[in-house]
């Protein structure tokens, strides 16, 4: 059974999960996000997936969720939409500080594909996923197929 550690940053809460290859939720973590300071917020990731692997010591990859748009390399940040990251390489810090291979993907994509894979979205070929919280965002899945644009899909409420 491979395990991965699945990471939910926000603005207001960073949120992180331990997820077999069936989609199984088996233990998750909740931090408050200390959205105002990039350190803060990646030793606050790096912390959660720490913690995790205490408990889940054979977790093989980590993904990261957050708004804004990452770019195709799936490791920079291009454009942080509510977090003061624009052009880090979050997935070469963030594995740097935790021993494990990292993808970033934008958040609402992330959700996109988890609903396709393991949720209601689930043995659909295509499917429509709207994301609502901070922000508004979505996925899109074609054929089985996450798209990925380059002006993704939603935009800031307010």
């Amino acid at each position: 059974m491979a395990l991965s550690i699945g990471v939910d940053v926000g603005g207001t809460k960073i949120a992180a999960g331990v997820v077999d290859d069936e989609g199984k939720v088996l233990q998750t973590i909740r931090r408050d996000s200390p959205a105002a300071d990039r350190q803060a917020i990646i030793d606050t990731i790096t912390m959660v997936v720490r913690r995790l692997r205490e408990d889940f010591p054979d977790v093989a990859t980590v993904g990261i969720g957050a708004a804004g748009f990452v770019s195709s390399d799936r490791n920079t940040m291009a454009h942080g939409t509510n977090l003061d990251w624009t052009g880090m390489r979050i997935g070469d810090v963030v594995s740097e500080g935790v021993g494990l291979p990292v993808v970033v993907e934008n958040d609402a994509n992330a959700f996109g594909w988890a609903e396709a894979r393991f949720g209601s979205a689930r043995g659909k070929r295509n499917a429509l996923i709207v994301a609502i919280g901070t922000g508004v965002g979505g996925a899109i899945i074609v054929d089985g197929h996450l798209l990925r644009g380059a002006a993704g899909f939603g935009g800031e409420i307010g």
